[in-house]
C-alpha cells in the first residue's frame, strides 16, 4: 500500500511539473506577464508609497528623529532590503495562487492579498505623514489579521504557499511592536517636531 501511495505521488509531481512544460508560448507568456504585474505591483506600489511618505521616516525626517525611540529600533538601511525580498515573496505566493484559480475561479483569495497590500501601503501614510502613531499601530492590527486571512486563504489554494507569507508576517508583527512602542513613548512627548 505504501509502495502504491508513494508512486502516486511521484505521478502527481511528474503531471504537475510536465504540464509546464507542455504549455504553448501563449500560456507561457501570460504565466510571465501575470508573474510581472503581481511583482511590479508590489514593489511599484511599495516604492512610489515611500517615495511620496519618504519625509515621514529615517535619518532624513526630523519628526521621526525627534520620537523617543525604543533601543531595538533597527537602523533605516535595513527597511529597504527586507521589504524587497517581502514584496517578491509575497508576489510570488500570489502568483502561485492565480496560477491555480485565476481572478475568477475563486477570487476570494486574491481580493483578500490585494487588500491587505492597499492596508500595508495606506500604513505607510497614516505614520509618515498624517504622524499618527495610534491610529498607525490600529491600522497595522487590522493589517496582521488580514495577512494571517490571506494566508489561510491561500492554505486552500496549495498548502505550502503560506510559508512564502511567514517572513512578511513576522515582519509586520516586529512592526507593529515598534509602532506600539512609538506611541507608547511619545504619548507626553512635547520635544516632538512636525515638519
Amino acid at each position: 500500500k505504501q509502495w502504491y501511495q508513494r508512486r502516486v505521488r511521484a505521478n502527481y509531481f511528474i503531471q504537475t511539473n510536465l504540464s509546464i512544460i507542455v504549455m504553448d508560448k501563449k500560456a507561457i507568456l501570460i504565466q510571465i506577464l501575470v508573474f510581472v504585474i503581481f511583482v511590479a505591483t508590489c514593489f511599484g506600489g511599495g516604492t512610489l508609497v515611500n517615495f511620496i511618505c519618504s519625509d515621514g521616516f529615517g535619518k532624513d525626517s526630523k519628526w521621526y528623529q525627534s520620537l523617543e525611540q525604543p533601543s531595538w529600533n533597527p537602523p533605516a538601511w535595513l527597511f529597504a532590503p527586507v521589504w524587497a525580498v517581502l514584496y517578491c515573496l509575497m508576489a510570488t505566493a500570489a502568483w502561485l495562487v492565480w496560477r491555480e484559480t485565476g481572478f475568477c475561479k475563486q477570487p476570494i483569495p486574491l481580493a483578500v492579498f490585494w487588500t491587505q497590500i492597499v492596508f500595508n501601503f495606506a500604513w505607510v501614510f497614516i505614520f509618515g505623514m498624517a504622524h499618527e502613531l495610534g491610529w498607525a499601530f490600529a491600522e497595522i492590527i487590522v493589517l496582521w489579521l488580514l495577512i494571517v486571512a490571506t494566508m489561510g486563504l491561500f492554505f486552500r489554494v496549495i498548502k505550502w504557499t503560506p510559508l512564502l507569507l511567514i517572513p512578511y508576517l513576522a515582519w509586520i508583527t516586529f512592526a507593529a511592536c515598534l509602532n506600539c512602542s512609538l506611541w507608547q513613548l511619545n504619548k507626553n512627548n512635547t520635544n516632538i517636531v512636525y515638519d
